[in-house]
């Protein structure tokens, strides 16, 4: 109904798209596959991303962090807690555990991204979303468990867990807190002793991390600075420090390999719109001859080629788009708890494509048609 308000043209087009719905039904269709595949592809990713930014931001309540290039030395939170004006002070160390798991019937095991923290007064500067258990109870041989990793294990406080550790030995570890805000803090949050004890990489110890501070409420944030630099000779002290967030190891690694996958099926899936679209154009061109000869001008031909482009577009990516909020919004539910969220620039990318892919592929080849002239005698015989 909308394309009639657009002269003569979108009258022709609205015509076309009433008459012809098998022939529309034909070129929405790869439109809709290619914005619900990459939708889905790019949106699994960017949700759990962007939830664990969120959260690394509510985890936070540290307002200052010292730390160095090689490493604090020993004792270096225990210095920063006698500093006057420091509420609170936590290392946190990251690190990574293997957990055995079956997946499809078969074994395999998962690696986890993990922090190894200080538990005296661990709540000052972080908020891990506690749930059930107590955090100040964290101690070497015991583990806190993120709420949707422990109802995965049916673990809760005072049962264990079995985690094989960067230098292959295996612990089991007594849960005594669950917590919410895995997406920040990874699924298992250890004491740092325990994390240290089996860490195998070289130049690691006690102060091998950074240490959050929480100073006082009257508290003189520029004095609390200088005098904690002055009480580890070497580090630096990063006001409003960046959210702590835990990433796998091969992160990175998997966000290469999904966009280097979605462009490949996304490259046959717009060479599939293009060839469908190309096709229809072709087969279209005895009836716009056949519409010349009945008196319509090239730009109203011209109008009418394009509005239906866009009304195919609009109406490709909003079905597609509605196809792809289906698992989205279940796998974002289930995985973040939160709605879908796709960033602007990968949107505008796949609306890019599409639009790009649609007019190349609906509109040459039929543009040779218009250009023919047919006189208004030829058009009266």
């Amino acid at each position: 109904a909308p394309l009639r308000r657009f002269g003569p043209g979108g009258r022709l087009a609205a015509a076309n798209c009433a008459a012809s719905a098998q022939r529309l039904g034909a070129a929405i269709t790869p439109i809709v596959l290619v914005t619900a595949f990459a939708g889905v592809q790019l949106g699994g990713g960017a949700t759990l991303t962007h939830a664990g930014d969120a959260q690394a931001r509510q985890v936070l309540r540290a307002d200052l962090a010292v730390h160095a290039d090689g490493g604090l030395p020993a004792g270096a939170v225990e210095r920063i807690r006698q500093v006057p004006g420091v509420r609170a002070a936590t290392e946190v160390v990251p690190g990574t555990v293997l957990l055995a798991a079956r997946r499809l019937g078969s074994p395999e095991l998962e690696r986890l991204p993990v922090f190894g923290v200080t538990p005296e007064r661990l709540t000052r500067t972080l908020d891990p979303g506690l749930r059930d258990g107590d955090l100040a109870r964290l101690r070497p041989g015991t583990v806190a468990v993120g709420a949707d990793r422990a109802d995965s294990l049916g673990v809760r406080p005072g049962s264990t867990v079995t985690l094989r550790f960067g230098d292959g030995q295996e612990a089991r570890l007594r849960v005594v807190a669950t917590y919410t805000r895995s997406l920040a803090l990874g699924d298992f949050l250890l004491s740092r002793d325990e994390l240290l004890r089996h860490t195998s990489a070289p130049g690691t110890g006690p102060g091998t991390g950074r240490v959050l501070v929480a100073t006082a409420p009257d508290a003189d944030r520029k004095a609390v600075t200088k005098a904690l630099a002055r009480a580890v000779p070497g580090a630096r002290v990063e006001r409003d420090p960046a959210p702590v967030k835990g990433e796998p190891a091969d992160r990175a690694l998997a966000e290469v390999v999904s966009v280097a996958v979605v462009g490949a099926i996304g490259a046959f899936t717009v060479i599939a719109v293009l060839s469908t679209l190309a096709l229809i154009a072709i087969g279209r061109r005895p009836e716009l001859r056949l519409l010349r000869l009945a008196g319509a001008d090239r730009g109203q031909l011209r109008r009418m080629l394009r509005l239906e482009a866009a009304a195919t577009v609009l109406t490709g990516l909003l079905v597609g788009a509605a196809v792809a909020a289906v698992p989205l919004l279940a796998f974002s539910v289930a995985m973040a708890g939160t709605v879908p969220y796709l960033p602007p620039t990968q949107a505008a990318m796949i609306v890019a494509v599409v639009v790009a892919t649609t007019a190349a592929g609906a509109l040459p080849p039929v543009w040779t048609t218009l250009r023919g002239r047919y006189p208004r005698e030829a058009a009266a015989r």
